[in-house]
């Protein structure tokens, strides 16, 4: 099982829609942490008690070529973490309503690296791919010739501080 993560924004749900039409099994993060008991959603936003899920998850119970979710790459040996430049994302994320505190957070995560840090962290296997110009088929293409074994995408090859420049300043200020 791969996990498809990333940054909220950059196309994990899309990209995962688009590969289970085509026929793969994909899991949602969320509804598995439902399954073992793992989610809080008695304050505003919905949590999932990481800890606990990562302690009790067995692939075995579950028989899906991909898992689904921000936090997805906790509970699988091989990941691809999808990417996207933080002008873009930005531009996502106010498409979706998104208030600025959510957005300055995201675009942080995304500036640092953050979630292919812990994916590098957890996993035995890490992909990356680089949203920004790709429609969402070309990035489930991508995702099937991983899974597949027919390409490598590898980590560490995308750097949006060199690429934003004295820009990422902007999204920096509170």
């Amino acid at each position: 099982m791969f996990a498809i993560t990333g940054t909220p924004g950059v196309g994990k749900t899309t990209v995962a829609g688009i590969l289970e039409n085509r026929g793969y099994r994909v899991a949602d993060l969320l509804a598995i942490a439902e399954y073992y008991g793992c989610v809080d959603e008695s304050g505003e936003e919905i949590e999932i008690d990481l800890d606990h899920l990562t302690e009790l998850f067995r692939p075995d119970d579950f028989n899906f070529d991909f898992v689904e979710g921000h936090l997805s790459h906790h509970v699988a040996e091989k990941c691809i973490v999808l990417r996207c430049r933080p002008d873009v994302l930005e531009r996502r994320m106010r498409k979706k309503g998104w208030n600025d505190k959510k957005i300055l957070e995201n675009l942080e995560a995304e500036i640092i690296d953050y979630v292919l840090i812990e994916a590098l962290r957890t996993c035995s296997e890490v992909h990356e791919i680089d949203t920004t110009f790709l429609s969402p088929e070309e990035v489930a293409n991508a995702v099937e010739s991983i899974y597949g074994g027919r390409k490598s995408f590898p980590s560490g090859n995308i750097d949006w501080i060199g690429e934003m420049g004295d820009g990422i300043y902007r999204y920096l200020r509170p």
